[in-house]
Order: structure tokens, then C-alpha cells, then sequence
């Protein structure tokens, strides 16, 4: 039997009118072929959409990561240098207290943990890493300095009299350090010369503190250091001051540290107002900053 096409489509075309039959059959396929690009269409678009958007967060997810680790890894590094300078101070500390330093083996083994090979720094795990080693190397030496300022504390502790005299405070607060220990030229001359002591760049009539408990040996005048004052604090220690502009102790007159013993000025052979400081260790001299401690020791 014929399959018949109940359905029919007119349209004009070149003045020509054409006829299209289709049947209930055609019709369906056409249909469901549309509905199935359609739905098609929207899947792939669903799934470039999703793709997209979890990739973009994704990456801005990455992103905020590193930008967080980076920055803990900038603060330890700024812990490792603050630590570092504790170390040094340590060692200070310890010639003070007639310590030896600590043992080289020792330290480097809390050195080290955070160096980490440089490529993939961008991988997490490779900055998780570095972070862990990192804390884990500070932790470490943490520990170590926490045990070798008990070792120090208690030495000095143990023979406090005799820690009281050694010099070991700064004879101004608040100054800038100029001209340092060691050979320099001279601000007067030009000439080149051995700078026997630490200079203090300080206003006028700023106080001078004796930098430990001692005597008084001199409280004079000279040409060359102006109005100065020398302190004998004993077990072989004195200390100079120097360039003053006014005295307020006396020869012979013991002192404690902190005391104010004179006023800065510009006396004698000085290029400017500051205060010059000198210590002296069995006769000889040694550079100040050695000697200077934060705080009192007390």
C-alpha cells in the first residue's frame, strides 16, 4: 500500500508555488533530531561552563595559597634574621661571662632545614616543605639559645659583684653610632689613624652613664679629649668618656652603672658635639660595642 504523506508545506518560489508533504513519521524524526542537537547543545555548554568556572577557581584558589605561603616564608625568613642577630649577641653575652662560644657542630645543626632546591617553588608541596623544615630548623635553635642564655644568666648570677663592674650597658640612650672602633681618617686632619674607641653622635648637655659600677680616676681637662672622665671598674677594666661639656663626679668618688656621671659636649679636639668612649681591658684597648648589652644586667 502507498505510504501516504498526510502532512504538506507550501511555499512561493520563482513565482512558482512548490509543494513539501511529509508525514506524521518524518514530522517525529525531525523532531526528536532537534530536541537531541538541543540537548546536546546544552550539555557541551554545561560542561564548558562548569569546566571554565571551577578552573577559573581553581587557579584563584592556588593563587591565594602561594600569595599565604609566600608570606609565612617571608616572616620566618625575617625570624631566621632576628635569630641570627640573637646568636651574635649570644656570643657577646658569653665573652662577657667568660663563657666559651657554642660549639660550631652544634649550631649547624639548626642551620639548613630551609634550603630547599629552587625549581617548583610554585608547587604546594614543595612549599609546604620548605615551611616545615624551616620551623622545624628554627624550633631547634630556638631551643639551643633558650638553653645557652639559662647557661649565661646563671654564670653571671653566680659571681654578680664582680658582672656589676664589667662595662657592659651604653654610656648614652637613644644616640646614633658614629665613628666606630679601628682605623678611619681623621674628621680634623685628614690623616689617616687608629680610632681607639666607639663615638656617640649626641646633642648637647645630653646625660653620660658610667657603664659599670667602679671609681672615678680622673676628672679632668685635656687638649685633646677636652673635659673627660676615666673609671677603673677593676678586674681589669676601665673606661674613657670624653669630649664633655660638663663633669658632675669627682677622682676618687665610686659609682654605680647607670649613674649619670657628666653631660656631652663638643671640649677639646672634636669636630662636632659627641661623646667619645673607650674600654679598656688589662691595658689594652678593645672595641666597645663588645660590651654593649641591652638593659641592665642586674
Amino acid at each position: 500500500m502507498k505510504n501516504k504523506k498526510p502532512f504538506s508545506f507550501h511555499y512561493l518560489s520563482s513565482e512558482k508555488l512548490r509543494q513539501i508533504n511529509f508525514s506524521l513519521t518524518d514530522f517525529a524524526l525531525f523532531f526528536i533530531f532537534l530536541l537531541a542537537v538541543s540537548v546536546g547543545v546544552n550539555y557541551y555548554l554545561s560542561v564548558k561552563f562548569s569546566t571554565d568556572y571551577y578552573k577559573v577557581k581553581i587557579d584563584q584558589a592556588e593563587k591565594e595559597y602561594s600569595d599565604i605561603s609566600q608570606e609565612l616564608l617571608d616572616k620566618v625568613d625575617k625570624m631566621e634574621k632576628e635569630l641570627a642577630l640573637l646568636e651574635e649577641k649570644d656570643g657577646e653575652m658569653r665573652t662577657y661571662a667568660a663563657l666559651p662560644p657554642i660549639n660550631e657542630d652544634i649550631k649547624e645543626m639548626g642551620t639548613g632545614g630551609s634550603e630547599i632546591e629552587k625549581h617548583n617553588e610554585d608547587d604546594p608541596s614543595t612549599i609546604l616543605d620548605k615551611l616545615k623544615n624551616t620551623i622545624d630548623s628554627l624550633s631547634y635553635t630556638l631551643d639551643a639559645q633558650k638553653n645557652s642564655y639559662d647557661i649565661i644568666f646563671n654564670k653571671i648570677k653566680s659571681n654578680e659583684k664582680m658582672y656589676r663592674h664589667i662595662p657592659s650597658i651604653m654610656p648614652v640612650e637613644s644616640a646614633y653610632l658614629g665613628s666606630q672602633y679601628g682605623y678611619r681618617t681623621d674628621p680634623i686632619d685628614g690623616k689617616r689613624r687608629m680610632h681607639r674607641g666607639q663615638d656617640f653622635a649626641v646633642n648637647l648637655n645630653t646625660s653620660v652613664l658610667a657603664t659599670g659600677d667602679g671609681v672615678v680616676t680622673k676628672a679632668q681637662y685635656d687638649s685633646g679629649w677636652g673635659r673627660y672622665i676615666k673609671i677603673d671598674h677593676g678586674y681589669g677594666y676601665e673606661t674613657i668618656y670624653a669630649h664633655l661639656y660638663k663633669i658632675n663626679v669627682k677622682k676618687g668618688q665610686k659609682i654605680k652603672r647607670g649613674d649619670v656621671i657628666g653631660k656631652s659636649g663638643n671640649s677639646g679636639r672634636a669636630a662636632g658635639f659627641h661623646l667619645h668612649y673607650e674600654v679598656h681591658k688589662n691595658k689594652k684597648v678593645d672595641d666597645p660595642k663588645k660590651y654593649f648589652f641591652l638593659g641592665y644586667i642586674k
